[in-house]
């Protein structure tokens, strides 16, 4: 099998640079700014913001030298697509454990003189605003020791919304900071604060003029898990690609491709964010009845019930098998599978969970001591199962892992 944790020939990579930059620029209608404080010669750990999938190839289109990405490990489970990444100089990183392995080769590569790029935040934003950073990253920055240059990306979030299902044709403009060198004696405050400012961004509010695109409302269920009106839960439907209703209290919105809604028939255009901030309300989080027959243990109450999920587990990386399909609970003490076939049930109990995770905008993922959980859920808001399922894994006393 591949090592991924090898480095590549770097005349492969300059290839690709060379021949798809014109490429990329054109079509995603990509402009840096300030490359030119990117070092020509030597190692650099650039710092960037996340909200479209391929941001990565973004930030290395435009700078014309070979970088290294650090990527999260869901992108090389195909034996092509993972060679092809591995080429572009990315490698894998597992979510939810302290991967010393990456570590090791993030160290090796900015050894031998090659900027590196990672995405402090952990992954891709859902609703166009820049996440919290993972403090972990501060102590990777005084590991290292090399010239920090931070990058935020504006459009990206327009170009392709996570919880969409199709790009669509945005301007990206990249923005590229002086870089900074911290020394050990740093403090952690002091690194998280200075790649804060230098990556956020808040796509909401970017001015563009023109977005090329079909279907603006196709998805917008995955972001907007309650109703912004009446607050019912999972109660909005996509209709003509361009209007969302609500099927319990039937009030319309109409969207755009600058990820508004406007409600129907005389309302105002509004960014979708302020609808997004209101969907989660901890006083709207109360359990819900045991109408499934779910066996519970002592005092245990349930606080989501899914519709029908498919479950899979990874017995070896890069592997996976489907384990069964059914419904999934959350309790305010674990996540339980309960099996529509086999009439049985999985239980995972917080204490066990390392950490979890959303891969693309379908799977909520739970890392486990050897194994994962993976529940593909089509039918389903994984950003709902995100926000619930860490509100009340704290409720309960436990601290949320950096994902």
């Amino acid at each position: 099998m591949l090592d991924l944790f090898t480095l590549p020939k770097l005349y492969w990579k300059r290839f690709v640079l060379w021949s798809f930059q014109p490429f990329y620029i054109r079509y995603f209608k990509l402009k840096g700014v300030g490359l030119e404080n990117c070092p020509k010669e030597g190692s650099y750990l650039i710092v960037a913001n996340h909200s479209h999938l391929l941001d990565p190839f973004f930030i290395g289109a435009l700078i014309r030298r070979p970088i290294f990405q650090m990527a999260s490990n869901e992108f090389f489970r195909k034996p092509l697509v993972r060679r092809f990444m591995w080429a572009m100089g990315a490698f894998p990183r597992k979510k939810g454990f302290t991967d010393f392995k990456s570590i090791k080769h993030a160290i090796h590569i900015v050894r031998e003189g090659h900027p590196l790029v990672i995405y402090p935040e952990g992954g891709r934003n859902w609703d166009g605003e820049t996440l919290p950073i993972l403090h972990s990253i501060a102590k990777l920055v005084k590991l290292l020791g090399i010239p920090l240059v931070t990058v935020v990306s504006k459009g990206n979030y327009l170009a392709y919304p996570r919880w969409a299902d199709k790009r669509r044709k945005s301007p990206i403009t990249i923005h590229y900071s002086k870089p900074v060198l911290f020394g050990r004696k740093s403090t952690d405050d002091e690194i998280i604060d200075h790649i804060r400012k230098g990556i956020y961004n808040n796509d909401n509010y970017t001015e563009i003029k023109k977005i090329r695109g079909k279907n603006p409302a196709r998805g917008i269920w995955r972001l907007l898990w309650r109703c912004p009106s009446c607050r019912t839960k999972d109660a909005l439907v996509e209709r003509d690609g361009h209007t969302i209703y609500c099927s319990a209290c039937k009030k319309e919105w109409e969207a755009d491709l600058h990820c508004r809604l406007k409600e129907k028939p005389n309302g105002t255009w509004r960014a979708l964010k302020e609808y997004s901030d209101a969907m989660f309300d901890e006083a709207e989080i109360i359990p819900i009845e045991n109408s499934s027959g779910l066996t519970l243990e002592l005092n245990e109450e349930i606080y989501l019930r899914s519709k029908r999920v498919t479950l899979l587990h990874e017995p070896e990386y890069p592997g996976l098998e489907v384990l069964g399909t059914g419904i999934l609970f959350l309790t305010d003490r674990r996540l339980v599978f309960m099996d529509q076939k086999k009439h049985t049930t999985l239980s995972f109990r917080f204490d066990e969970i390392r950490g979890r995770s959303t891969e693309r905008n379908n799977i909520f993922q739970l890392v486990l001591e050897n194994d994962i959980a993976r529940f593909i859920m089509d039918e389903e808001s994984c950003y709902k199962w995100e926000v619930v399922y860490d509100h009340i894994r704290r409720k309960s006393g436990y601290q949320n892992e950096e994902y």
